[in-house]
């Protein structure tokens, strides 16, 4: 049994943020169809490892909103349909006619979750961005600094990533609500909203003290250059107990016993001669002694050392399933472990339009009705 079987969401949203929380969703046993347009379909696509990696557990079908047609097609989904998302600019819904209102009215147990950049309403809802902008925005790039000061460019598409995540605890919240009261409602997610609410701390500290955070060199907390080129991170802020273990492994007896205060006073000068000392042995090296004297430390991997990490394995964080007919692929597999209803892959990403015949037979259309709306160019 799967914790969502039963759940029926359909999902127009493309690109990034809608995509991933619907395969969430759809890890957790919801049946997902994926709505694309006709003429390419969703332009993730372009990139097929990408695409295959945040569509899996969906069914899709290709359809026009564009055309009246298409939206009798869509409204006799939403009757079926418990959740349905959209990722569009604020205001493009409603134009559609695809809008919470005009689908509450078919189905009042609806839940409709839209995705936007700054939201459905504010002074910046109409702005356009992607996420960098967002993190830009919420002040996240500053935190994020190399030697020089200057903001780097994640390698990970933050915003989006947490926007969808956080799209699929509002779902789920607004499911437990319709057990309660019989009514869907309208959730608003901003991949903005999300980044603010990640930066709560640093705004706690700067609302704290009134003033920036200023920028110290904490010595054991960093990333570290060793002999052979590649890096490795410690992890040391306030325990003296890891500080002692540290200095006692590499050599630096001297700086045993330092109390907390003078290495903070220190930090540049402490941080400067752990470099030095780091970079007269190899990476792994390091890692083992650091890791034998029980100091927090881990190696900056690459992507092929971490999909041949044995705790992802054990873990089942990289998973080997076999879809179809296809040959075994390999999927990031679903991070909340569930004892009673674990989440499954079930099937592949879908080709484009793969399902229309089938949902639209689900629907009652009959086969003449589907040529016809394929003739138009509506599916």
């Amino acid at each position: 049994m799967l914790s969502l079987e039963g759940i029926v969401l359909l999902d127009s949203a493309h690109q990034y943020p809608g995509p991933y929380c619907s395969m969430l969703l759809g890890d957790l046993g919801a049946e997902v169809i994926k709505i694309e347009r006709p003429d390419g379909g969703d332009p993730a696509r372009y990139l097929n490892g990408f695409f295959q990696s945040i569509n899996r557990n969906k069914k899709g079908m290709t359809l026009d909103l564009k055309e009246p047609e298409a939206k009798d097609v869509l409204y006799r989904l939403v009757k079926r349909a418990d959740i349905f998302t959209e990722g569009f600019r604020p205001g493009v819904v409603k134009r559609l006619g695809i809008d919470y209102e005009t689908l509450r009215e078919i189905n009042p147990r609806l839940i409709y979750c839209s995705i936007s950049g700054y939201g459905q309403d504010g002074p910046y809802r109409n702005l356009p961005g992607h996420d960098l902008n967002y993190l830009a925005m919420a002040g996240m790039l500053d935190c994020m600094r190399d030697s020089q000061d200057d903001p780097v460019v994640p390698g990970a598409a933050i915003g989006d990533l947490s926007s969808g995540m956080f799209a699929a605890i509002g779902i789920l919240a607004a499911l437990v609500a319709r057990e309660k009261t019989g009514r869907g409602q309208y959730i608003d997610v901003s991949i903005f909203d999300g980044l603010v609410s990640w930066m709560g701390t640093r705004l706690g500290v700067f609302f704290d003290r009134g003033a920036t955070e200023k920028r110290s060199v904490v010595p054991g907390y960093g990333i570290f250059r060793a002999a052979d080129g590649r890096h490795f991170t410690t992890s040391i802020i306030h325990e003296n107990s890891f500080w002692d273990r540290l200095c006692s492994a590499i050599g630096l007896d001297e700086y045993v016993g330092m109390p907390l205060m003078d290495r903070q006073k220190r930090g540049k000068e402490l941080a400067e001669r752990l470099r030095t000392v780091f970079s007269q042995r190899p990476r792994d090296e390091w890692v083992t002694i650091l890791t034998e004297a029980d100091v927090p430390v881990a190696p900056v991997r690459d992507l092929q050392e971490v999909s041949e990490d044995p705790h992802i394995r054990f873990r089942r964080m990289i998973e080997e399933v076999q879809l179809g007919s296809d040959k075994p692929a390999r999927q990031v597999g679903f991070p909340v472990k569930l004892s009673e209803t674990p989440a499954a892959i079930r099937r592949p990403s879908p080709a484009l339009g793969e399902h229309t015949g089938e949902i639209l037979k689900w629907l009652g259309y009959a086969p003449d009705e589907m040529e016809g709306l394929k003739e138009k160019g509506i599916i």
